[in-house]
């Protein structure tokens, strides 16, 4: 049973250093929140705009990029409200988090409750996904509040016999699955950490007879929302859909890994096997340390989990996205923020130590999100904005793939900027292409008799985001132009 401490800092401090902290957070997804809808954003809108209806959200759109919570609040503001109001639905849950997260901390004590707040506060991963229009924000508010209900109801006189929280985590599950389906991959880790920890007041039956009261209802949920997806592509005439769908290989795996713990601590080695061992030594010490009470939680979110889906995603193919693995993400920074603490009670050399580690690691996340936001995920909408100011009253431009029509579609109805967008050939005025990551955009290219020449190129940094570049054909006026036919 968790003993409480004394509070190390008066309460009053304590609630402002946490508004404050909570303000930060805040303050830098909204910061990451400028420019454009890239890609996946730009497709829910579109998909939103063609469904039409609560209804036609849940049944008509069956993709994997439909995340339900996600596109009823596009659905409310529209599908071409300005991008900041698109992405304020994730802002709001996303920032809620950190006030969960610091009560989470908070059940040791205030100074545990403020170093985990920080942390989600400024923590790069969390700062982009939650600033940009998905599901992940509210998904990861419904896992954190699910962490909670567990962590108290653990933590509660084994001879009482409490009764589990069972509807309270199946109406966050329901909640968690229709922000994003991946929420799947919590229930797992709540597993693990419920019959550990009750194993060790009774026998294993008795253990895996309580974490199924507990989450018997929330796998209920899942079945149901499983069979309500399976029903709806069953009853359309394209049947489930998804996006890009890679092959999969360890370098891309261990790619993936190491752009997840970069993105969530701040911290990197130039090669990505070195900071996946560093991180997994960091991790094994500080559980060695960690309170046996969520030790359970923080083995399984943080190790099992990681491990378990890489060998799923090496037998089904696709090395995954960091989105991926926002139930590790989770588990470290809690994990972090408990053994920060606990070496600051300690005090002595230990005390230093990770003050100062704590410290780096904000500082290192701090400019990580400096960098993501300078990025904007690429900003298409310049590029809106540079076909305005050379042909104020509407064009026509020329893509290669389907993949950037919404992005350059949203973005030009999100400000009234008449545009035509074209894949077959014809006299376009502009030429939009979707880069490869690693590729630099040609000076000139030919496309339909006729030679552009780059005018706009954007670049996004990491996680998520569009390349492209933006050229104009060769005889274009400046300032001149009518409205596409």
């Amino acid at each position: 049973m968790l003993i409480q401490q004394k509070p190390s800092i008066q309460p009053r401090r304590a609630t402002a250093a946490l508004a404050a902290i909570i303000l930060l957070g805040l303050a830098l997804r909204l910061w990451s929140a400028r420019g454009g809808l890239w890609v996946d954003e730009a497709w829910s809108a579109q998909f939103v705009a063609q469904a039409g209806s609560a209804w036609g959200i849940f049944w008509r759109i069956n993709h994997d990029n439909n995340h339900y919570l996600n596109s009823l609040w596009i659905l409310l503001v529209g599908p071409y409200a300005p991008p900041l109001l698109i992405r304020a639905f994730s802002i709001l849950t996303g920032t809620l988090s950190i006030a969960v997260a610091g009560a989470i901390g908070w059940r040791r004590d205030a100074t545990t409750g403020l170093i985990a707040a920080l942390l989600f506060a400024v923590s790069p991963i969390l700062v982009a996904y939650g600033a940009e229009a998905r599901g992940y924000g509210p998904m990861l508010l419904a896992m954190l509040l699910s962490v909670l209900l567990i962590d108290r109801w653990l933590d509660s006189d084994p001879h009482r016999n409490d009764a589990p929280p069972a509807w309270a985590l199946a109406a966050l599950t329901l909640a968690g699955l229709l922000a994003q389906l991946t929420y799947l991959f919590a229930l797992a880790a709540y597993a693990g950490w419920i019959v550990t920890t009750r194993s060790r007041r009774g026998s294993i039956d008795s253990a895996v007879a309580t974490t199924a009261r507990a989450l018997g209802p929330s796998a209920a949920v899942f079945a149901l929302v499983v069979a309500f997806v399976i029903a709806a592509a069953s009853a359309s005439t394209t049947g489930f859909q998804a996006g890009g769908y890679p092959s999969f290989t360890l370098a891309a795996f261990a790619d993936v890994l190491a752009e997840t713990i970069a993105y969530t601590t701040g911290f990197a080695l130039p090669v990505a096997t070195a900071t996946i061992g560093v991180a997994l030594v960091a991790i094994a010490a500080l559980l060695w340390r960690a309170a046996s009470d969520r030790r359970p939680f923080y083995l399984f979110a943080t190790i099992a989990f990681p491990l378990v889906l890489g060998v799923a995603l090496w037998r089904i193919g696709n090395a995954g996205f960091a989105r991926y693995y926002l139930v590790a993400v989770v588990g470290l920074l809690l994990l972090l923020a408990d053994s920060a603490r606990a070496a600051i009670r300690h005090g002595g050399w230990r005390k230093g130590v990770a003050i100062v580690l704590t410290l780096l690691v904000v500082c290192a996340s701090l400019h990580r999100d400096y960098a993501l936001a300078a990025a904007a995920r690429g900003d298409p909408a310049r590029a809106i904005a540079t076909m305005q100011s050379r042909v104020p009253l509407g064009t026509t431009v020329l893509v290669d793939t389907i993949r950037p029509i919404p992005v350059l579609d949203v973005a030009a109805r999100s400000i009234g900027y008449p545009l035509a967008i074209r894949q077959t050939c014809s006299k376009a005025a502009f030429v939009f292409i979707d880069l490869d990551p690693t590729t630099a955009p040609a000076s000139m290219i030919a496309r339909c008799n006729d030679r552009y020449r780059l005018v706009q190129a954007g670049r996004h940094l990491a996680l998520s985001g569009l390349d492209w570049a933006l050229y104009a054909r060769g005889d274009l006026p400046e300032k001149r132009g009518r409205a596409p036919r």
